[in-house]
Order: C-alpha cells, then structure tokens, then sequence
C-alpha cells in the first residue's frame, strides 16, 4: 500500500493524487487515455478557483489625487496646491501603509506610516503603529471611508457616528493604484 504525506493537503492536491493513483492502478492504455480528457478539463477549473480573494473593499493600492482643509463654508485646496508630490496608500487584509514625499516652499517632506485598521460600513479607524509624525504614534484615528469603482474618499476627523466635523475637517481622495 502507497503512503502518502501526513500533512494536510488542499483540495487540488487531493484530486492529482487521486488521479495519479487511478493512473497507477489502470496499467491499460485504453483507460488511461480515457481520463486524459477529464484531467484536462478538471486542472483549468481547479486553477480558475485558484485566485485570491480581495478582503475588503480597498485592499491594494490607492494614489492621492487629491486632498482639501474644509473650515466652515470655507476649503483649500492643499494637494496638489500648497504642496506638491505623490503619495501612495496600501491596504492588505488588516493591515495598512502610507508612503509619500511633499514638497511645500521648496522643502522636501518624507510621509510615511502604517498599522491595523477597523471597517464597519463606513466607519473606519487606523491604529497608528508607526509614522513619519511622531504625534500620530499609538493614536486611532477615526475617519468616514467610502470606496466607489476605483475611487476612495476618506475624510477626517469625524464624530462617534462618523460624521464629518463640520466647523473643521479634511477631505482626501484616492484612486486605485494596482
């Protein structure tokens, strides 16, 4: 009797046993040749079934189009505007990733950070692990998060329900990177 490894094996490594085994076992050629056209249509399926899932609605990569200071009836336009540069946000599983350079009055700024995140319809909270500010350092920031199609919209700060605060609040947007 064959052994075969301990271990666990997924699904499709389960099939290709089984039809090596059926192989091994049927030393006939006719019966051979008959589950060559099952094998071939089965390995396509189990391939296709293969690719990843995305967790979240914004798992990948995001650009900062651009970003506004909204002060009362009043919003400035900070990104591009007073400062000029790039920056690209990452989202993967519970995890996320800023990294970014600005250039404000000719000086060059390093962004960057990153940490776990929370997501509940649009309530979103970045716990800040690390980042180029050290204020942010161990803080939650709570947002409003919004994906459509390929564009993301976060706005901060917000109340316990999430809402914008009016008198005083950002607004950036994103659009997908990857």
């Amino acid at each position: 009797m064959r052994r075969y490894p301990t271990r666990n094996l997924t699904f499709f490594e389960s099939i290709v046993l089984l039809m090596a085994n059926e192989l091994l076992i049927y030393k006939n050629k006719t019966t051979i040749m008959k589950k060559i056209p099952l094998l071939c249509l089965l390995i396509p399926i189990f391939l296709g079934s293969c690719s990843p899932e995305k967790t979240s609605p914004m798992e990948g990569a995001w650009k900062l189009a651009y970003e506004y200071e909204v002060k009362g009836d009043q919003s400035t336009m900070i990104f591009p505007g007073t400062s000029q540069g790039s920056e690209i946000k990452m989202w993967s599983g519970e995890r996320w990733a800023l990294v970014g350079v600005f250039i404000e009055d000719s000086t060059m700024t390093d962004n960057f950070g990153g940490g776990k995140f929370t997501l509940d319809g649009t309530n979103y909270q970045e716990i800040v692990e690390y980042h180029s500010a050290r204020e942010y350092l161990g803080q939650t920031v709570k947002l409003f998060l919004e994906v459509k199609n390929d564009t993301l919209t976060q706005i901060w700060p917000v109340d316990d329900e999430g809402i914008p605060v009016k008198s005083h609040h950002y607004m950036e947007k994103w659009v997908r990177f990857d």
